[in-house]
This record gives structure tokens, C-alpha cells and sequence, in this order.
């Protein structure tokens, strides 16, 4: 192969590891399963952290676009599949920039949706500390 193809084989070949890196990575926006969520708050802990489960909400067909947000102009621009911020990312410790501290963030989150269900009729998660955070 002469010098010159080479190097543009090469940047092809390197050019389509980079993409195929990429389509691996973007799966990795997909849910994981259990996860805790546990909370960084630069105080002792009140409460155990809490177990949140991907595969319960599918089941009961609460869209990604409940919990996941990317509010921009009073709209979520957040779609499944684009990644996914930490909520720490945005909401702190203590109220910041007219944006919630990341307690009462999960609290009206979790609860605000669990409460609507029930007014529904729906089946809901729960609402009480004691039922979220559990020492398992």
C-alpha cells in the first residue's frame, strides 16, 4: 500500500473506533437498574439513603421525562437518551439561583409525583420518610 493510503486507511480506521466508541457510550444513557440515591448534603445524616428502582417505574410506565430534566425557558428539553446529569449538578445544598436544595428537589420530585398518582387512582409509591428511607 503506498504511504499515502496508509495514512488515510489509518484515519478511517481510527475515524470508525471513535464512532463505534461513541454508539457504546451513548448506551450508556440508559437506566441501570436499582440505584441509591444517596445524598451529599455536608451534615451528619437524618436518614438512611433510599433505593430507587428503574425497572419499577418502567413497569408502571412513568416516562424517563418525569424524574430527568433539562429545564431551559420553562420547558424540559430532556429526552431518553441524551445523558444524564447528576441532580447535584444543578440543585446544592441549600436553595441556589431560584433552584431547589437537592433534598426538597427528590422530596417534591418523588412525593409530588407519588401524591398525584393517588389522586388518580393509580397505583403510587410511597409517601411516608419511613417508607423511602429503609435500612436494608
Amino acid at each position: 500500500m503506498p504511504p499515502k493510503h496508509r495514512g488515510l486507511w489509518t484515519a478511517g480506521l481510527l475515524l470508525a473506533a471513535v464512532s463505534l466508541l461513541g454508539a457504546r457510550l451513548g448506551s450508556l444513557t440508559e437506566p441501570a437498574g436499582d440505584i441509591w440515591l444517596n445524598l451529599k448534603l455536608n451534615r451528619p445524616r437524618e436518614r438512611p439513603p433510599v433505593r430507587f428502582s428503574h425497572a419499577r417505574h418502567e413497569a408502571g410506565r412513568i416516562g424517563c421525562e418525569q424524574c430527568h430534566h433539562d429545564f431551559q425557558g420553562g420547558r424540559n428539553l430532556w429526552r431518553r437518551g441524551v445523558p444524564v446529569k447528576k441532580c447535584q449538578a444543578c440543585h446544592g445544598p441549600r436553595v441556589q439561583d431560584r433552584r431547589l436544595d437537592i433534598k426538597n428537589a427528590f422530596h417534591r420530585q418523588c412525593k409530588g409525583c407519588h401524591l398525584k398518582l393517588r389522586l388518580a387512582r393509580r397505583t403510587a409509591g410511597p409517601v411516608q420518610c419511613r417508607d423511602c428511607h429503609r435500612r436494608i
